[in-house]
């Protein structure tokens, strides 16, 4: 019998409190010590380095994983695959409204830099989800195979660009963002995971069509 959805649950709950944990734990690391706070000029040193950005597409990249194998284990397809996964994500996403909102304080005027954060981590998130449920399928989430290969998949998409292209890895496109880089540069970073989610979506439709 097909398990009815549940936005929040006990296994939802756990991947949803390690983002929030390690943001948390990067937003107090980011805080200055009182002395440069008199100081807004010293701020510039995390302004370029934005280590809370760098953590939270990081994790939010892991959420997309987790969100994966569940789903995988719960057997959704089709479209409630896609609005179930897309829904927790959100409610990942809601969770961090403080932190922004405290964050917005770090980068002054830089508004839309935030926004563009945000939506490229939810992007990553399902991109990580999906992907994760394709690779979960064979062993329903429960293979080391699916553990290895899921986790293989986000190691060479987070971190092998580094070495090449920077831009093509998350990490490497927050940097982008961080440094105010071309439009045609933050378009290309965009369109990378675009086009993966898409292929992922159609792989999706074709293999776990069959396999219900």
């Amino acid at each position: 019998m097909e398990k009815r959805f549940s936005l929040v649950d006990a296994q939802v709950m756990k991947p949803l409190f390690g983002l929030v944990l390690f943001c948390g734990l990067a937003l107090v690391l980011s805080i200055p010590p009182g002395q440069q706070v008199k100081d807004f000029g010293s701020l510039a040193f995390l302004q370029r380095h934005g280590m809370y950005f760098y953590i939270y597409v990081f994790f939010s990249g892991l959420l997309g994983l987790s969100l994966g194998t569940l789903a995988a284990s719960q057997q959704e397809a089709g479209r409630a695959l896609y609005v179930h996964l897309l829904a927790r994500i959100a409610l990942g996403q809601a969770l961090l409204v403080p932190y922004f909102i405290f964050v917005r304080t770090l980068y002054p005027g830089r508004e839309g830099m935030l926004v563009l954060v945000v939506l490229y981590a939810t992007l990553a998130a399902f991109l990580m989800s999906v992907t994760s449920r394709l690779i979960e399928e064979s062993g329903h989430g429960t293979s080391s195979r699916g553990f290895l290969g899921k986790y293989a998949a986000f190691v060479i998409y987070f971190a092998a660009p580094l070495l090449v292209i920077p831009v093509l890895s998350p990490l490497g496109f927050v940097s982008y963002l961080l440094s105010g880089e071309r439009v045609w540069m933050i378009l290309l970073g965009y369109g990378i995971p675009l086009g993966l989610t898409f292929t992922g979506i159609v792989l999706c439709e074709r293999y776990l069509g069959r396999a219900r």
